[in-house]
């Protein structure tokens, strides 16, 4: 069973997929190695179509991660943080011998491959999905991760306090993290996609966000910056990943920047 070891000892799985002579991809949350999310009824996991696409023309990373996700154990909890992501999603890289890689997140790993493009030199490409790398929403990321930590919601499965706290340690050192200055910085090759009518739907109604609201504000200085912004019309958090409709984009990206 592949696997890198975290500092700590913690085995953390993952697979490849493709020909490992191409240029890697990362595909990080929500897409996993094992795990496949079904907790929202009527959500179809799109992983496996993503995976049989974007492997045509790359070699692929995937990982259950963060810790608590599949065949990965040992959550971490407040421990966690944007500086472990980084650390962790790195030793998965070396250990499937990805010197340098392009990343591909959504929703909280478009969150975490900010963070990776930001605080490492490891990336080659970064397509952000689903949750805007500029002007984030962390204030109200963090009241509604510790909302949710403690008072799940009963129509989730429980994955345990370890990974509930999770994303509030990831998200609580970014409150005073600055984070246009870092943006500002990068010149990898990077876009974000995002449906127009995002709305972090999905989540019980009091946790809704308006994520499109807070690209929109920020899209003219990304643009700025050198990014690529995608708006997928009509879409929202749950249908802009679909694989008919982000891939696509998403390929095509990569296509153009990797190969």
């Amino acid at each position: 069973m592949p696997t890198a070891k975290a500092r700590d000892g913690t085995e953390i799985y993952f697979e490849t997929r493709g020909d490992p002579a191409r240029p890697t991809v990362f595909m990080g949350p929500h897409f996993y190695a094992s795990f496949r999310n079904d907790m929202i009824e009527g959500f179809e996991d799109p992983t496996q179509a993503w995976i049989d696409t974007l492997a045509e023309d790359f070699h692929l990373l995937l990982a259950d991660y963060p810790r608590g996700v599949g065949k990965t154990p040992n959550a971490l909890g407040l421990d966690y943080s944007p500086d472990v992501a980084v650390e962790e999603a790195c030793l998965v890289a070396d250990a499937a011998g990805a010197e340098r890689f392009g990343w591909v997140g959504y929703s909280y790993g478009g969150a975490m491959g900010t963070q990776l493009a930001c605080r490492s030199d490891r990336l080659s490409a970064f397509a952000c999905g689903g949750f805007p790398p500029l002007n984030a929403p962390f204030e109200r990321m963090v009241e509604t991760t510790v909302d949710m930590a403690e008072n799940p919601p009963p129509e989730w499965p429980d994955l345990g306090d370890g990974v509930r706290y999770q994303a509030v340690g990831f998200y609580r050192p970014l409150l005073d993290w600055p984070e246009r200055q870092e943006v500002a910085k990068l010149t990898i090759p990077r876009m974000v996609f995002m449906g127009t009518d995002d709305n972090g739907d999905g989540m019980p109604e009091q946790y809704l966000t308006p994520l499109a609201r807070y690209l929109r504000e920020a899209e003219q200085d990304l643009v700025d910056m050198g990014w690529q912004v995608n708006w997928l019309e009509g879409r929202n958090h749950l249908t802009a990943i679909a694989p008919e409709v982000a891939l696509p984009v998403v390929r095509a990206f990569f296509q153009e920047v990797l190969t």
